[in-house]
């Protein structure tokens, strides 16, 4: 089980309760796929950036969950043919660190030095690699 949270936008004509029952069926399309919703926030109607299915605003619902990794395909086609949701994204959360795993060290620092230039006598020792031949 791994966890993700999905944003869904559900058109903007909808009454509140209506949006509510909305709520309640992807949490129980998540259920029947074996997972199980831990958070629901409503965002409420907010403007599009884009006009999408001929609307330009959209009530907002974030929802964090748990599901098998193999079952998202499944919610995602539902969410597809549900025609109150107007667009929605599932995107899987990083990993939460346990506390029997060691936590990762921190990257080692890097000493930059700044570059120096050749002294004189490396200046020589090339002009003597070159052959002895100067540029006229």
């Amino acid at each position: 089980m791994r966890d993700y949270e999905v944003l869904y936008i559900v058109r903007p004509d909808l009454e509140e309760d209506k949006v509510q029952d909305i709520v309640k069926r992807v949490n129980s399309l998540i259920g029947r796929s074996g997972g199980s919703t831990e958070q629901t926030s409503l965002w409420g109607k907010r403007k599009l950036a884009y006009e999408v299915k001929h609307q330009k605003e959209g009530s907002y619902v974030l929802q964090d969950f748990t599901i098998d990794p193999g079952r998202v395909p499944e919610l995602e086609s539902a969410l597809k043919i549900t025609e109150e949701v107007l667009r929605h994204l599932i995107v899987r959360k990083a990993e939460k660190p346990t506390a029997t795993a060691p936590a990762a060290p921190p990257p080692a620092e890097e000493s930059l030095q700044p570059a120096t230039a050749q002294s004189s006598g490396d200046a020589n020792a090339a002009d003597a690699s070159d052959g002895g031949r100067e540029e006229r």
